[in-house]
């Protein structure tokens, strides 16, 4: 048996020197970005289709909240590739540093003086502390992650972007700016944040890119419900989404 266990080894060695695959069971692989545009250290979290080959290109899923919903997209996204329910894809979880504070930062591109039902609120809820660097964190997956990832992995240059919440947010808001992303996911999102500045930014814009945009959301509160209504209007209205 040892012997046959020894020879099965050096057969699967061989495969895989010979046709640079990667035979993947949903493994994660972790990297480290030293961001110049964060000024920081940032990790990101990779996962491969399977018989993931270096001679094929593929599609990339980029994902935010990673620490509560990488493992699901990944297995979800493994599993309906390899049933050819959808392409083969590689995932990449985007973490936080702090997600008390930096997530907030990270993913809004203000400072709100407005809460999700509607109530007026001061400095002391959204603020430099824990708002308002989107900017940054946007320059750092256009600039940084994603040539990180087309340098180190096989892809195509057809990039999806999953975002929940202010995630969800920060997807909208980037319809306004020169975005590298064909499919946008966005669940539950806060498009009340700052009044519902994303909707009023796309109207300013003649938008042109071709973009699939997929949004789900809860209907409660009223107001943070007729702030995504609006802004789905607006998608509704322009024939490139």
């Amino acid at each position: 048996m040892r012997t046959y266990h020894k020879l099965l080894f050096v057969i699967l060695i061989s495969i895989n020197s010979f046709t640079q695959n990667t035979f993947c069971v949903s493994k994660s692989f972790e990297h480290t970005i030293q961001s110049k545009h964060l000024n920081e250290s940032r990790d990101y979290w990779v996962s491969l289709p399977l018989q993931y080959s270096y001679s094929i290109s593929y599609p990339v899923i980029y994902v935010f909240d990673a620490e509560w919903r990488f493992d699901l997209i990944k297995d979800i996204a493994f599993d309906m590739g390899a049933n050819a329910k959808i392409k083969k894809s590689i995932v990449v979880g985007i973490p936080h540093v702090d997600w008390e504070f930096k997530r907030g930062q990270d993913l809004t591109f203000s400072e709100s003086r407005i809460e999700y039902d509607g109530e007026v609120v001061d400095s002391t809820w959204y603020n430099k502390f824990n708002s308002g660097s989107g900017m940054k964190f946007y320059n750092y997956i256009t600039k940084e992650l994603i040539p990180h990832v087309n340098k180190n992995y096989s892809t195509n240059n057809h990039e999806t972007l999953i975002g929940h919440s202010y995630g969800g947010y920060f997807g909208a808001y980037i319809l306004s700016l020169n975005h590298p992303f064909e499919v946008i996911h966005i669940y539950d999102p806060s498009i009340w944040f700052s009044n519902g500045e994303v909707t009023q930014r796309f109207k300013a814009i003649n938008y042109k890119k071709p973009t699939k945009v997929h949004i789900t959301y809860q209907p409660i509160p009223d107001f943070h419900k007729n702030k995504i209504d609006d802004f789905i209007i607006e998608l509704e209205s322009n024939k490139h989404i």
